[in-house]
């Protein structure tokens, strides 16, 4: 992911593949914004990464902590960590698309 993330901030167009929710209903879904995230991120615009979706920082972070300390792999993340983030995600998102 990290490498991705740092070649296609270089690569003409726009790679990224488009969300089937928000394609199909006009909802976007939690990860919607993700990849432009992480891309932003590793191409040296945090604000934009930020305003794109904030989980995309935990992403980059965990990514690299991963590559770093491999140990790391076996750490277990509580579901309820998981599904509040999720929600988190969501609301961030249904706002930044003015649906809520």
């Amino acid at each position: 992911m990290l490498a991705l993330g740092v070649v296609l901030p270089h690569l003409p167009g726009n790679p990224g593949l488009a969300c089937p929710l928000r394609t199909t209903t006009g909802v976007p879904c939690p990860l919607c914004g993700m990849t432009t995230s992480v891309k932003a991120l590793m191409g040296g615009h945090p604000g934009a990464a930020a305003t794109a979706n904030p989980l995309g920082y935990l992403a980059v972070g965990v990514a690299a902590l991963l590559l770093l300390r491999p140990r790391m792999r076996r750490m277990r993340i509580p579901v309820p960590l998981l599904v509040a983030s999720a929600a988190l995600s969501w609301v961030w998102e249904l706002h930044r698309f003015h649906i809520f």
